[in-house]
């Protein structure tokens, strides 16, 4: 996905900046009215008054333009957990209860957008905790990171979500390498038959990602793949890029990574073109819009890693989360980001009161501590504490669900934890 870094100097005076701004992230609380207590005895020590507090979380994703679908989904999972959070009576810590309030900015998925979203949560709002950014992070992780705000994205663990110095942030869903891993591993064991590929991926950074980790993947199952053959993405016209690949007619044609739209419309366009073989998105999610572009006959087949939480293979207490989605939120489609981002609100609540502070040094302890057991959208959540990803511990470790299209409808056939060495 294409961005614009901010400039060395421009991140130099931000950093500067934050030097001057000594508070950073902290103080974000805002007071209110004390809870009513017992008139204290005379002669003894009276109990802190209770308080109820506000505390701020940012959200820092597209919300207009080529990403806004993604920054959307995330931002009604976002909304959701804090309507949940602040109906039960908000985050108990200590004798306080602290309320979110929702920050929002939109980073138009331009870098020198996303660092002007993250001056502000630093500087102004002094935001200790936000969810994003998806592909921004070069950007904002070298202002946020100062500041101790945490951020936790739903995109993949790539130098574009967590770096090796960016101790505040996580990403939720696995390394690029482990996620096409365990995606193809699904694919194989339902399409044996498989034997040549062609990857189709976009000229940005992601597809650069995307590309090298699937044909490694590809290769490593003994499959041949033919060519490997890239796209500008946010494009309208893929037909010259597409006749390549049909012209090498290969089993399977591998959208690796890029944008739901450029996807949805070559899955159209290839069609067309008359290629009959198989087709997948390992990244693509949500299978709605696809069908949508492309048509129920252009979509049969494909192969994506769309999870359906309503299926039995999910336990119990996600099918409920799951239908209490569908209940609030009528016909509005519940893609991982959404799962993802409520999830990354909830973690935040689990680790403020495990640690019984909003202050983000006391909440890092949790988050490092490889022993600590959280719930992860309904299931019990994987550990933190225990992985190195590019220098830190900062990935919660996913689990790829692998769907295909069956007469017009997405059927989940199975799911598979994702493997981190």
């Amino acid at each position: 996905m294409r961005f614009k870094l901010i400039s060395a100097a421009a991140a130099v005076v931000i950093l500067a900046l934050l030097l001057v701004y000594s508070l950073g992230c902290s103080g974000s609380e805002e007071q209110s009215t004390p809870t009513p207590g017992a008139t204290p005895t005379p002669g003894t020590t009276p109990s802190p008054t209770a308080q109820i507090l506000t505390l701020k979380i940012g959200l820092l994703m597209p919300l207009s333009g080529v990403g806004a679908a993604w920054g959307i989904e995330a931002q009604r999972g976002v909304e959701w957990a804090i309507e949940k959070v602040n109906s039960t009576g908000g985050i108990r810590v200590g004798a306080d209860n602290y309320i979110f309030k929702l920050v929002t900015c939109d980073d138009k998925l331009t870098g020198s957008v996303a660092a002007d979203c993250a001056s502000r949560f630093v500087l102004d709002e002094r935001i200790r905790y936000a969810v994003g950014p998806l592909v921004t992070g070069p950007a904002v992780n070298p202002i946020l990171t100062p500041g101790k705000c945490f951020t936790a994205s739903p995109a993949n663990a790539t130098p574009l979500t967590i770096g090796a110095d960016w101790a505040y942030s996580i990403a939720n869903a696995a390394p690029i390498p482990e996620w096409v891993g365990a995606f193809w591993k699904q694919a194989y064991s339902f399409h044996p038959e498989i034997e040549t590929v062609v990857i189709v991926s976009g000229t940005d950074l992601a597809g650069d990602f995307y590309s090298a980790a699937s044909k490694a993947v590809h290769e490593a199952y003994g499959r041949k793949v033919l060519d490997v053959v890239r796209y500008q993405p946010f494009s309208t016209d893929y037909y010259p890029v597409l006749t390549t690949v049909v012209a090498k007619n290969p089993s399977v044609v591998d959208f690796a990574g890029g944008m739901k739209g450029d996807i949805d419309l070559m899955v159209k366009q290839i069609r067309e073109l008359g290629y009959s073989g198989l087709l997948s998105g390992s990244s693509h999610g949500d299978i709605a819009s696809t069908l949508e572009i492309a048509g129920a006959k252009a979509t049969e087949g494909f192969m994506v890693n769309d999870p359906d939480y309503s299926s039995s293979l999910y336990p119990e207490s996600t099918r409920q989360l799951y239908a209490e989605y569908q209940n609030r939120y009528k016909g509005q489609p519940f893609s991982a980001i959404t799962y993802g981002s409520y999830s990354d609100v909830m973690l935040f609540v689990q680790a403020i009161e495990k640690a019984g502070s909003i202050d983000p040094d006391q909440v890092k302890k949790v988050f490092d501590d490889p022993n600590w057991k959280f719930e992860w959208f309904g299931m019990t959540g994987k550990q933190l504490g225990g992985l190195q990803t590019f220098g830190i511990r900062r990935v919660v470790q996913d689990e790829v669900g692998y769907s295909e299209v069956v007469n017009g409808v997405k059927v989940m056939k199975s799911r598979e934890p994702v493997v981190i060495p």
